[in-house]
């Protein structure tokens, strides 16, 4: 998971600062580089905080003037820890009142965490099982009959209206599509690129667009398409063959995802679902 290095530093030093209230922890022998008052700094902190900085500045930090100004730092920043709580700051109703707010936030990572990593066990379990499993003569049986890859230009509107007033413009004459979806797409992902979408095989782009996609022609506008994001007027930009070696993995991944999305609905009976808030009905 990716923690906001704010929000990361925050809770280093909270656990910090809890920690010294902790009874029965012995401090595991690491080496010291330097003492402020009552506070180490060891050789893994010093590391670990180090992967913080940038590549350019870890770069220096190998020199023996970087590593002793980047130690230096770390100096400053204990005697701020330590002042701070002298101070008494961990006795405020603040402090304690954002430690709540940081448990609970750290509370929500590790139940997210915990999930992720039932669900990728569960992935690697149905793997061994045969589940997903994905042979050679399927992938190769697959990209033979869909061997080209297409680029496309989309621009994404909220109603079939909107959609029609764009479609006009964007075959009104000139090449003005790219510019036309920079400013009218609601797809931000695209919108800043013209509306170019990633290079696609058949099977990796979202279904309801799949077949209006590959059975356009190459420069051809077509649309309004409905799908579960909007109303879609697509552009081909080009349509070419993608040899075996690099489509290979792109095949696998597509063929695992069917057969994932096969073996789910044989579940779906057991998992009643039912959608509770109109705005998505």
């Amino acid at each position: 998971m990716i923690i906001d290095g704010r929000r990361s530093a925050a809770w280093g030093a909270a656990l910090l600062l809890l920690s010294w209230s902790a009874s029965g922890c012995k401090p595991r022998r690491e080496p010291v580089l330097a003492k402020v008052g009552k506070l180490a700094i060891t050789e893994p902190e010093f590391q670990r905080r180090l992967a913080e900085v940038t590549p350019e500045y870890q770069n220096y930090v190998l020199t023996p003037n970087g590593r002793r100004q980047f130690l230096d730092i770390l100096i400053r920043q204990k005697m701020i820890l330590s002042a701070a709580t002298d101070a008494g700051m961990q006795k405020t109703p603040e402090f304690k009142a954002q430690m709540d707010r940081l448990k609970a936030e750290e509370a929500e990572r590790v139940a997210e965490g915990r999930d992720y990593l039932v669900t990728q066990l569960w992935l690697s379990d149905l793997r061994r099982k045969g589940v997903l499993s994905v042979s050679e003569e399927e992938v190769r049986h697959y990209h033979q009959s869909h061997p080209n890859e297409v680029q496309v230009r989309h621009i994404l509107l909220s109603t079939p209206e909107e959609a029609e007033v764009v479609l006009k413009m964007t075959r009104s004459g000139g090449n003005r599509f790219a510019s036309i979806a920079q400013t009218k797409s609601l797809d931000a992902d695209t919108a800043a690129s013209g509306g170019k979408m990633s290079p696609a095989i058949y099977g990796e782009i979202i279904p309801e667009l799949e077949d209006v996609v590959f059975r356009s022609k190459v420069g051809e506008i077509v649309g309004p398409v409905k799908s579960k994001f909007g109303y879609h007027i697509l552009r081909k930009e080009t349509e070419k063959p993608i040899a075996f070696p690099m489509a290979e993995e792109r095949v696998r991944r597509v063929l695992e995802k069917a057969k994932l999305d096969e073996h789910l609905r044989s579940l779906q009976s057991r998992y009643h679902v039912e959608v509770l808030d109109a705005q998505f009905n």
